[in-house]
């Protein structure tokens, strides 16, 4: 193994996978807020996430290839140095311009740890084993999009936006300590002997890793779409960004629940029968999610007990769609496969985030009925994967 102590190795790999979430999540409690600040829309602050998520996505593909040739310790020493370096400048930009440019740099830092602890994973373990991994791991990478902006909502209301950043770099830094003392490389192939037999073109011919892809596209789209909008739901309810932070602990926990149900499940079901399992809480949940929000458009809970709903079924789709997904490739090309995975799923959410402040506006119904169209190709998508399978075999 490549650490000693499997605690250890374990939570480092916890702390690489969140990074990107905690980074995206913190600063969500405040948006109302850094948009006063810069004197801008609504719509022009929610861009910032969409330039993000956008430089998270790119940076995937560069990181993957990078890794598989040169080994992960050195690429994720270089990420987290740029993250460090980046979450203090964002902190202190004056204009718009600066901190969206200071927010890529951020990503582009992030992106190494969602890539390359996937990689790592894949890189010594089976397909059963590695779906027991993440459902291990999933569960507490999951908390992150509550406790990220649970703190990051008692930050601006303490000091002020700022410090969700500065928050941020210090966490990448004792992530960069950790990896740098405990992190030992051990490639499990030759790369120079293996990278030339399998590439993105033959990934992009695989249909099981297209069709496991654009379900967990569709998944994390739905989960960025909705916390980049209901802040400013919750802010037109009358809620203050402390209180918008607390909003997303339920989502989480909704997530951990789906996580462990999937840890069970995979004992028993196929993988496909298992993503059913999922897709049937997220639908629910996106129907639910339609009906609420119409009746009781004043209250918070209308969109929050089903969007719970909605995250138990990411919680199925995560863990076992990713390591059905990465195990479909060669595991020499582990780095450029997760790094593909990441990209399309962060370049579909870009997408989703990109239009939703103008569908939505802050109405909660006109979300709703924004994440169920979502939903509904995801389900389809489904499908056609599930039917495409059985006629091969």
């Amino acid at each position: 193994m490549l650490i000693e102590k499997k605690g250890i190795f374990l939570s480092i790999l916890v702390m690489m996978s969140a990074v990107g979430l905690l980074a995206s999540d913190i600063c969500l409690p405040a948006l109302p807020e850094m948009a006063i600040h810069f004197d801008c829309q609504q719509t022009d602050i929610q861009s910032s996430l969409t330039i993000f998520l956008c430089a998270l996505a790119a940076c995937q593909l560069v990181y993957g290839n990078l890794s598989d040739r040169f080994g992960r310790k050195i690429i994720l020493i270089f990420g987290f140095s740029l993250f460090i370096i980046a979450s203090v400048l964002s902190a202190h930009a004056s204009t718009l311009t600066q901190f969206i440019v200071c927010r890529a740099l951020q990503a582009i830092g992030a992106g190494v740890g969602s890539v390359l602890s996937r990689a790592i994973i894949v890189d010594r373990f089976n397909k059963l084993e590695t779906i027991k991994i993440f459902t291990t791991i999933f569960p507490v990478v999951g908390l992150s999009p509550a406790i990220a902006p649970f703190i990051g909502g008692y930050l601006t209301h303490f000091f002020d936006w700022r410090a969700s950043f500065y928050f941020m770099a210090l966490f990448g830094s004792m992530v960069l300590i950790l990896i740098m003392v405990f992190f030992e490389e051990k490639p499990s192939v030759k790369q120079e002997e293996t990278l030339d037999s399998y590439g993105y073109t033959d990934i992009f011919k695989n249909i099981s890793f297209l069709g496991y892809a654009c379900i967990l596209c569709v998944s994390y789209a739905v989960f960025r779409c909705y916390t980049t909008e209901s802040p400013f739901i919750f802010d037109n309810q009358g809620f203050v960004a402390r209180e918008i932070g607390c909003f997303y602990i339920t989502l989480s926990l909704a997530y951990v629940v789906g996580n462990l149900g999937a840890k069970k499940l995979v004992k028993t079901l196929s993988i496909d029968q298992a993503l059913s399992v999922g897709f049937l809480f997220f639908v629910l949940g996106g129907l639910s999610l339609v009906g609420s929000s119409y009746l009781f458009a004043s209250s918070p809970l209308a969109i929050i007990v089903p969007m719970s709903i909605v995250t138990i079924g990411n919680g199925f789709l995560f863990p076992i769609g990713s390591a059905a997904a990465l195990s479909s490739v060669p595991s020499h090309f582990s780095g450029g496969a997760s790094g593909l995975l990441g990209s399309l799923q962060l370049s579909v959410a870009a997408l989703g985030v990109y239009f939703i402040g103008a569908v939505s506006d802050g109405r909660a119904f006109f979300m709703a009925l924004y994440l169920l169209a979502m939903i509904s190709c995801g389900l389809f998508s489904f499908m056609v994967v599930r039917f495409s399978v059985k006629s091969r075999d």
